[in-house]
């Protein structure tokens, strides 16, 4: 993949001028919406591509980083089901060392940290953030933290594991990938959508902080209209 969001977008719209949309579409969870055009929903809001390129369905804003995700799998050769096992983002790229997908680890990374920023003081909103991003309660997950099931695009779960804070360890928060992912995404942009839920999760805890209205937010990168 190319640098830049808005580069990536530039990218990913140029191939799907030769793509077809419409054949794939069922395989991947995504509906017809008219000749040569597909409806994707990402973390709630729908989307409508074609080969001009990808545009809200509601005619909102959108940004760079959310149009290039929908093309991307809007274009995904990706078949099947997901599997509904979860593992770090890190272990989709190889054999890598570490504790079991949802399991603590002594450091933190930077989703980790940023999570932590948002929601150790508040983890009542973290609750109504992942609801109003369409998240299932799981409860209790088996590595003992509470998770949250989310479906940012139909065939790419995702699941966040939470555990709160003890006296040897502060709060963790894991977000986890199905071991289909890489199928259906490339790691690149399961990065990506990473990052847009982390943006788009901590936008909505501060908004329920706040009592601001539900939805998520256009995120990453300028705001533009296509």
């Amino acid at each position: 993949m190319p640098g830049g969001y808005e580069e990536i977008y530039r990218w990913q719209a140029a191939k799907l001028a030769e793509a077809d949309l419409t054949g794939p579409a069922p395989g991947l969870g995504l509906t017809v919406a008219g000749p040569g055009v597909v409806r994707a929903g990402l973390f709630g809001r729908d989307y409508l591509v074609d080969k001009n390129g990808v545009r809200p369905a509601d005619g909102g804003l959108a940004s760079p980083i959310q149009l290039s995700l929908v093309a991307h799998y809007a274009q995904s050769p990706g078949r099947g089901e997901p599997a509904y096992e979860f593992v770090p983002l890190d272990r989709l790229s190889g054999p890598a060392p570490g504790q079991p997908g949802g399991g603590r680890t002594l450091g933190r990374d930077h989703f980790d940290r940023a999570m932590a920023r948002r929601f150790d003081r508040d983890p009542e909103a973290l609750a109504a953030a992942a609801a109003r991003l369409g998240g299932r309660d799981l409860g209790r997950d088996p590595s003992g933290g509470r998770a949250w099931l989310f479906h940012p695009f139909p065939k790419t779960p995702l699941k966040l594991v939470v555990h709160e804070a003890d006296e040897e360890f502060p709060a963790s928060y894991r977000l986890l990938f199905d071991l289909s992912a890489p199928a259906f995404m490339v790691f690149e942009a399961l990065g990506f959508l990473a990052f847009l839920f982390r943006k788009e999760i901590c936008e909505l805890g501060a908004g329920s902080s706040q009592g601001s209205g539900p939805g998520p937010t256009p995120a990453g990168g300028e705001v533009k209209r296509t």
